[in-house]
């Protein structure tokens, strides 16, 4: 695939875009010293060249009584049998998105369920239906972070908090739920034609985002881009820790915080205790992440074991169950 070279004034609008997508192209044009012109014209590049796939929705899960997200890897028999399983999963109304891996795993698909119980029948009889599935990993985050594109030269480094301990449950209307159909198709639909698709007026349905955006039930929207365009890969590192302290817990987010390199941090209950996803171009970026954990933990017992992604995902429904 052949790179895409940007300037550093696209890179930053990207990485805007990345965690603010739904932002008028007027504030963004303050923000990145640019004209509305500029902006728009960029964005419609991005999007006809594929580098922009689309946009998708940032959600509490939680906050709509599904506080049980899973990554669950899986390892086939046969690896000809991964485009069937896609084809036939690809609507299962607690997949939020899935993706190739390329490791002793060779898929990964991203849950969520309402409680315990909704997750094991759902695991028990994917596994009864796919017999070619010889082996799985399931990872239950309790907190994850999401930064921003560090690597662009954003300043601002705070995260987005995509998963914390469960919070009360947000009541929605069934207009609420059209216009959050909506926005899972593409998070950065204009007022006005969600208003034309929900027959409400646009002043209703600017109440109705705010009154979401207040109770931390939708985040935001970002971008989703093809990275591999830009020449980055995906990597996890995953991390187990002898004693995973809260301590530890802290040196790691401070270090996914301030890495450059750091998309997102998860802390997990079981083994292994935590990972890191990554962006890099090139081995040696991906080798300096691994010995910064190294310094930073050189007074711990850790094991690391990396996984590296074909991509970041693919076929996203943030709200499957709607």
């Amino acid at each position: 695939m052949k790179e895409i070279k940007l300037k550093q004034n696209d890179l930053k609008l990207l990485a805007y875009l990345y965690h603010n997508a739904r932002e008028s192209s007027t504030k963004i044009a303050k923000e990145l010293n640019l004209t509305r012109e500029q902006i728009n014209y960029k964005i419609q590049k991005f999007e006809s060249q594929g580098l922009i796939k689309g946009y998708i929705p940032l959600i509490n899960y939680a906050k709509f009584n599904y506080p049980h997200q899973i990554i669950l890897l899986l390892k086939f028999s046969n690896n000809s049998k991964i485009q069937e399983f896609k084809k036939n999963h690809k609507q299962d109304k607690n997949r939020i998105l899935h993706g190739e891996l390329l490791s002793k795993y060779d898929f990964f698909m991203v849950l969520v369920f309402q409680n315990p119980k909704q997750r094991n029948d759902y695991i028990f009889s994917l596994l009864h239906k796919n017999k070619e599935i010889t082996d799985y990993l399931i990872l239950e985050p309790h907190h994850l972070e999401n930064y921003p594109l560090k690597f662009a030269g954003i300043s601002k480094k705070e995260p987005h908090l995509i998963i914390e301990y469960k919070k009360p449950e947000i009541k929605i209307d069934e207009k609420e739920k059209q216009i959050l159909k909506i926005l899972s198709k593409n998070a950065k639909a204009r007022i006005i034609d969600i208003a034309k698709q929900t027959n409400l007026s646009a002043e209703l349905v600017v109440y109705k985002l705010k009154r979401l955006k207040k109770e931390k039930a939708f985040l935001g929207a970002r971008a989703y881009f093809d990275m591999e365009k830009l020449g980055y890969f995906y990597t996890l590192i995953f991390l187990t820790f002898t004693n995973f302290s809260k301590d530890i817990q802290e040196k790691l987010k401070h270090f996914a915080k301030t890495n450059q390199h750091v998309e997102n941090l998860s802390l997990m209950l079981g083994k292994p205790n935590a990972y890191v996803q990554i962006f890099h171009k090139e081995e040696s970026e991906l080798r300096k992440v691994l010995e910064n954990l190294k310094e930073i933990f050189k007074q711990e017992s850790f094991t690391s074991e990396i996984i590296p992604l074909k991509k970041e995902g693919e076929n996203v429904n943030a709200l499957p169950f709607l």
